[in-house]
């Protein structure tokens, strides 16, 4: 007891040094905070920054994930990864950090340690192709670090406040969660793995005979939530999240064969497959699943044929044409392009010739197919 006396002693004698009494007349809340702070090991000088007014969550994930130890510049940065200057400001801006001013200290050891493993792989794959996959970890990296400060915001922060919990209590919840982050680079670590397992098949079936990996045979398809936008002004942040959450859970279940989700946008998926009837079924699917999910109902564009397949994502006419078509749709419905209907072996699927339409971008008229499951 008289040990945890003394620590305490000992606290209250480092925060009136800084200028912080605990006794009457001072924010409780605070002196608790700070002295959580300082045994969480935070510098003092940082703990000073955080009393002349800076936001202790932040200040509390930079110790925890950056560390207090030394900090480099560029030129620094640079001579230890065997880089001009210049081509370590393009690195940090492919992989979204911070460019430091000349002669500013700022770059933490992680840092230096992503700057040297780009310079040495751009040996083997070239520097543009290396800055541009930069720029897809940046983003892919970046939606992580995203959701998982949504997380904790809104499955802990936001309860804890609403049940009256202390700016002191908040900042111990989020040091807790700060701990568990360190188990991300574990699990993305295994799920990369299988990624590029999965990567590795699927870009041998769709390249084929090809002789170059720049274009590829598949199918597209958007799903796109009809009425959404009036169905959005009804739900508080909260429902709207779930909602959203649920939409891409029901996308992901909704794959068949080795269809694979691009990307969401909000109200709208895009998914790609490797032959006309995976993305026929993958569009049945979801359409069926989001019925029963408490969603606005679905409607789905498809389009079969050669795309440019960079950074993960698609690119090309084929591309335009199933954003195109979903927009014709009416809720419920699937529309293909021609070459999809021609290319499907419709085993379980019939397609019906719809009348020609004209869309943006296209020259000629396209006749859109109506896709439905065999009865």
């Amino acid at each position: 007891m008289a040990g945890g006396v003394d620590d305490r002693d000992d606290r209250a004698d480092r925060l009136r040094s800084l200028g912080v009494w605990a006794g009457s007349g001072v924010d409780e809340d605070q002196v608790a905070l700070y002295r959580f702070l300082l045994d969480a090991g935070m510098p003092i000088d940082k703990l000073r920054a955080v009393i002349a007014g800076g936001d202790p969550q932040v200040a509390l994930a930079e110790h925890r994930l950056l560390g207090d130890g030394r900090r480099y510049d560029l030129d620094a940065v640079a001579a230890r990864a065997g880089l001009a200057p210049a081509g370590v400001v393009e690195v940090l801006r492919a992989l979204g950090l911070a460019v430091p001013a000349a002669g500013e200290e700022t770059l933490s050891t992680a840092d230096l340690r992503a700057v040297e493993v780009f310079a040495e792989v751009s040996g083997f794959f070239g520097e543009e192709t290396m800055l541009r996959f930069g720029r897809v970890v940046r983003s892919a990296v970046g939606r992580i670090a995203d959701a998982a400060v949504a997380m904790f915001g809104i499955s802990v922060e936001d309860p804890l406040r609403q049940r009256g919990g202390t700016g002191a209590e908040v900042t111990e919840a989020a040091d807790r969660a700060l701990g568990s982050l360190g188990l991300v680079p574990e699990l993305f670590a295994a799920l990369f793995a299988r990624q590029a397992l999965d990567a590795v098949r699927r870009a041998s079936i769709a390249h084929g005979a090809d002789s170059s990996h720049e274009t590829i045979t598949v199918t597209v398809g958007f799903g796109d939530l009809v009425g959404s936008t009036a169905w959005v002004r009804t739900r508080t942040p909260r429902e709207l999240a779930v909602a959203l959450g649920e939409f891409e859970r029901v996308a992901q279940a909704s794959l068949a064969g080795q269809a694979r989700l691009v990307k969401t946008i909000g109200d709208e998926v895009m998914f790609v497959a490797l032959t006309p009837d995976e993305a026929c079924h993958t569009a049945l699917n979801l359409i069926a699943e989001l019925r029963s999910a408490h969603l606005p109902e679905l409607r789905v564009g498809l389009a079969h044929g050669r795309v440019v397949a960079l950074d993960g994502d698609l690119y090309g006419p084929v591309v335009n044409l199933a954003a195109r078509l979903v927009h014709q749709a009416q809720p419920g419905q699937i529309l293909a392009d021609p070459a999809l209907a021609a290319a499907a072996d419709g085993t379980g699927l019939s397609f019906t010739a719809l009348a020609p339409r004209r869309l943006a971008g296209f020259d000629e008229p396209v006749v859109p197919h109506a896709v439905e499951a065999r009865r």
